[in-house]
């Protein structure tokens, strides 16, 4: 066999291939162990197909994941480390997580609705117009105490709804996620879900049902300001939407016009009252109403001031065995919308004859309004008693007023008032 022999070229020139292989090696080595592990920017990037991070399926699937937003799979073909990058700058500059939520399909921006309700007037102001309260003629009024407004009135302006259940006698009005819960004669209610106890228990007058004011602000989240000069009431109430104005309907006019230009006589009467003065009135009127050929008052200015009054106590024995007539003056007033009646029984008499002088216990001040549909009587005082002079009217150059006093205990009294 030829023997082989080396030169010193032939060494150095190996040494150098070997070298070479050995770089080579450590320097693919060293580049992938970089890549896979130790990369800034890198260790965030999501993956480019689901199969390579668990997960990966299901976030895309949801559509919020960083794969479909252009900073996953569409970055790939840039270097990892520009990939990495982008992803951190678009989770910060998107103008969706910047923004406010879009809203829901049917959600409005918030408004409040002000409703503003004087005692025993039959209007009311809605966000500054003023409007009837209802066709009814309701009044908000001072109840034992407590300020009460009807309840189906506010309920239908705002949109709402007011249900009857008619085995548990409850009614319930809802607005938006709101309910108040009531039953008459009854001084619990639900208020959104949660037992309250009312102030005073509702109450039905007239086919209204008057609520406190409290159980309504406090079911609608509503702020409330009493004002006790106008003796007004202001509710503030949040909604989706303000109340349509065009659909309220007409104020009430608590003056009203004087068409046929009466003018009375004096209306200041002369002296106190006895039982000859009402005659008239227990020869047979409080059964037959107005007489023919009296003028009634349309102009209820004219009303106003001093009158003899009469209050005629069961004369047709319904409730009981003897019947009696209180004898007093009543003095008419307007103040702001409501109707002020301040009656001073002087006398009692009973049928055998018997008197009793009433007067030590002074004059009692009644608060009401207009009576609807003509507005041409008054109703003042609360629902245990109330004086209602349902026609004014003049004759023979006198002018007078009859109607009736209902009381808690629910015998008939009929009542005449006369002047001069």
């Amino acid at each position: 066999m030829k023997q082989l022999k080396f030169g010193a070229f032939d060494i150095i020139l190996a040494v150098l291939i070997v070298a070479g292989i050995g770089f080579n090696v450590f320097a693919y080595g060293f580049y992938n162990k970089d890549d896979s592990e130790d990369k800034p920017g890198d260790a965030g990037k999501p993956a480019t197909t689901a199969e390579s991070t668990p997960g990966a399926s299901s976030g895309a699937a949801q559509g919020g994941g960083a794969s479909t937003s252009g900073s996953g799979a569409a970055q790939s073909s840039g270097s990892p480390a520009q990939g990495g990058d982008t992803t951190a700058q678009s989770a910060t500059e998107q103008p969706a997580n910047t923004s406010a939520p879009t809203p829901t399909p049917g959600q409005q921006a918030s408004v409040v609705n002000t409703l503003v309700f004087c005692l025993n007037s039959p209007n009311i102001s809605v966000n500054g117009q003023e409007a009837a309260i209802d066709e009814l003629g309701s009044a908000p009024y001072n109840h034992n105490g407590v300020s009460v407004l009807p309840l189906r009135a506010i309920y239908e302006l705002l949109g709402g709804s007011i249900e009857f259940d008619p085995d548990t006698k409850y009614i319930t009005a809802r607005f938006l996620d709101t309910s108040l819960k009531v039953k008459t004669d009854e001084t619990g209610a639900e208020v959104n879900g949660t037992f309250t106890a009312l102030a005073v228990a509702p109450v039905t007058k007239d086919g209204t049902i008057y609520v406190p004011a409290r159980a309504v602000t406090d079911a609608l989240g509503a702020e409330l300001t009493w004002d006790g000069e106008t003796q007004s009431i202001t509710l503030e109430i949040p909604s989706q939407s303000a109340i349509n104005a065009s659909l309220l309907l007409p104020a009430i006019p608590l003056n009203l016009s004087n068409p046929a230009g009466q003018t009375p006589t004096s209306t200041t009467p002369s002296g106190e009252p006895t039982a000859a003065d009402f005659t008239w009135f227990t020869d047979g009127i409080y059964k037959t109403g107005v007489p023919q050929g009296a003028t009634p008052i349309t102009d209820m200015s004219l009303i106003m001031d001093d009158w003899k009054m009469f209050v005629w106590i069961d004369p047709d024995h319904v409730a009981y065995y003897d019947s009696s007539y209180i004898l007093a003056t009543a003095s008419i007033d307007e103040i702001g919308g409501s109707i002020i009646m301040v009656v001073h029984e002087l006398k009692m008499v009973d049928e055998d004859g018997t008197t009793q002088d009433i007067s030590r216990f002074g004059p009692e001040s009644y608060t009401g309004g207009y009576l609807p549909p003509n507005y041409t009587g008054i109703s003042v005082g609360e629902s245990w008693h109330r004086y209602i002079i349902t026609d004014f009217y003049t004759i023979g150059g006198k002018q007078y007023g009859i109607g009736r006093n209902e009381v808690q205990s629910g015998e008939p009294c009929y009542v005449a008032l006369v002047r001069p």
